[in-house]
């Protein structure tokens, strides 16, 4: 199961979002990483916004993610009502965005609204 997890980490991006968006479309829950303080995983944007908030489909894409950035962080869901309406307006009231299931291969940013229409067009 690792070695098809690794194959679907090495596809480009918008791949990825596709797969991103039918797990949690049927799960209705995202992952995310979280230190031992509690605080989120997040990562330093460029120009147009300040940073993301990576999130994965399934648990074990975060723990990999986690492994590759040292394991000092541990994966926890969040139910889907509960990422768009809570989390991701605080994200975007401090000028961030979420990178959906990021890897080597890099994310696609995307907002809450854009996130809220992928969701509706499965």
């Amino acid at each position: 199961m690792k070695l098809f997890k690794r194959m679907i980490l090495k596809r480009p991006a918008e791949k990825r979002l596709i797969y991103f968006y039918t797990i949690v479309s049927m799960d209705e829950q995202v992952w995310l990483l979280r230190d031992e303080n509690g605080d989120l995983l997040t990562l330093e944007e460029g120009d147009e916004f300040e940073f993301s908030l990576p999130v994965w489909p399934r648990r074990s894409f975060a723990e990999m993610e986690a492994e590759v950035i040292g394991g000092k962080f541990e994966a926890f869901n969040i139910p889907l009502n509960e990422f768009l309406d809570d989390l991701l307006v605080e994200i975007e009231k401090d000028n961030g965005v979420a990178a959906i299931f990021p890897s080597e291969k890099g994310a696609i940013l995307q907002t809450r609204d854009e996130i809220k229409e992928m969701l509706r067009n499965i």
